[in-house]
């Protein structure tokens, strides 16, 4: 087999349009690194900032920009685009510019498998791969916990990973056979796992926090969504006997403007951290924006949250699933989301029962299925290429040409 002769080469796409696709990314890439060693070469590729035509190479600069006043519009659009057939038919329109980027993305990464992290190119590696004749494995990992949007969907998609049985149904929906669909869980990094096991007192004396006070973690998302102020002053004045962290993520603006308020109570204003895994365990409640990463890592945690907004479309799906299994409470908004906090402090029992029902819900081993599964499909791909699709689908389209002209125009072809 080619593992037992050379490394496999492991091509993993993503955008930086949020934060978690890079994320899920990344963490996969240390899976396999971790599982398989020097055996895995693995490449990170940002797909649409460096090989897609504009605008979308402009995608992971705009997209803060698009979910301005809440991502309302962006919802929309979201919800507009979730059809097959309205997917397709842009991907073939943008056809000739699109092509000839995506072979170049092919010469300059030659890989024993491809896998997309992000939706918007699934389509058309899809059929770049079917028209170049290349017997590459294409694989599709989910990186929302319910919403599969239907962009993610494509004929040549080998197999789909998934998080949950909700994202299975959807896929499903959207036409995609079952045998293609795969639920492993949301790939996080085992750190989460591991900080799981130590005592949070601990933690926030590592951290230098007071090991005694109760820690409210308020986070907005990756890219640090501006209502997250608002969150963090209502919070603050609902929970005077707490101390707060507030990360910023990588919005600096957003940092800055904290670091410079009179907070009522002890409050740590951090921007983009590594050691995000350290600071959930050292909370007593998680008050974030509903990402799925960020879900994702807190039920592995064990943390209570508060979800205090969601992205429309994509993210309310997931408000559900935590809300539903008990995990944490839906509270947008910075009064009721305040509220709420206020609530699961003056409440241990109550913050005890959704941290139990969050570990019920966790996958920490989710990285290492899917790590296991893109090795074995690599391992197993063709070693000799099939001959090229090309000349074939262009006979059979000339030949359907030919066809129509002669029903529709027959004086044409006397």
């Amino acid at each position: 087999m080619a593992h037992e002769t050379r490394p496999l080469r492991f091509l993993l796409l993503h955008s930086r349009t949020g934060g978690g696709h890079l994320r899920v990314a990344r963490t996969v890439a240390d899976a396999l690194t971790a599982r398989y060693g020097d055996m895995a070469q693995v490449t990170l590729v940002d797909v649409l900032a460096e090989y897609a035509p504009w605008p979308l190479s402009r995608a992971p600069n705009w997209y803060p920009t698009a979910l301005w006043g809440g991502g309302r519009m962006y919802g929309w659009g979201f919800r507009l685009l979730n059809g097959r057939r309205r997917v397709q038919a842009i991907c073939h329109l943008a056809w000739p510019l699109t092509y000839p980027r995506v072979l170049r993305l092919f010469r300059d990464h030659p890989a024993d498998i491809i896998v997309s992290f992000h939706p918007v190119p699934v389509y058309t590696i899809s059929r770049a791969l079917e028209w170049a004749g290349l017997p590459t494995p294409f694989i599709a990992v989910g990186t929302d916990l319910v919403v599969m949007h239907a962009a993610w969907v494509a004929p040549n998609v080998q197999r789909y990973l998934v998080a949950t049985e909700a994202a299975r149904e959807q896929l499903l929906q959207h036409g995609v056979e079952m045998e293609r669909i795969e639920v492993t869980g949301l790939p996080i990094g085992p750190q989460f796992q591991r900080v799981a096991a130590e005592d949070p007192v601990a933690v926030r004396r590592r951290l230098g926090l007071d090991p005694d006070r109760p820690t409210v973690l308020l986070m907005g998302g990756g890219v640090g969504f501006e209502p997250l102020e608002a969150v963090a002053r209502a919070v603050a004045a609902a929970t005077p006997t707490a101390q707060m962290v507030v990360v910023a993520g990588q919005n600096e603006r957003l940092r800055v403007r904290l670091s410079a308020i009179p907070w009522p109570a002890p409050t740590r204003i951090e921007g983009f951290v590594e050691n995000i895994h350290e600071w959930m365990r050292a909370a007593d409640v998680l008050v974030t924006k509903a990402g799925p990463t960020t879900i994702a890592e807190a039920l592995t945690v064990g943390v209570p949250m508060v979800l205090w907004g969601a992205i429309p479309a994509q993210e309310t799906p997931n408000v559900h699933l935590v809300a539903r299994a008990g995990a944490g409470i839906w509270a947008p908004g910075p009064e009721r989301a305040a509220a709420a906090v206020a609530r699961l402090i003056a409440d241990p029992a109550a913050r005890r029962v959704a941290a139990g029902e969050a570990l019920r819900l966790a996958s920490p081993e989710a990285a290492r299925r899917v790590a296991d599964i893109l090795w074995e499909t690599a391992s197993h791909r063709p070693l000799n290429p099939r001959p090229s699709a090309i000349p074939a689908l262009l006979r059979d389209r000339f030949q359907r040409w030919i066809r129509v002209i002669r029903k529709e125009v027959p004086f044409l072809v006397r």
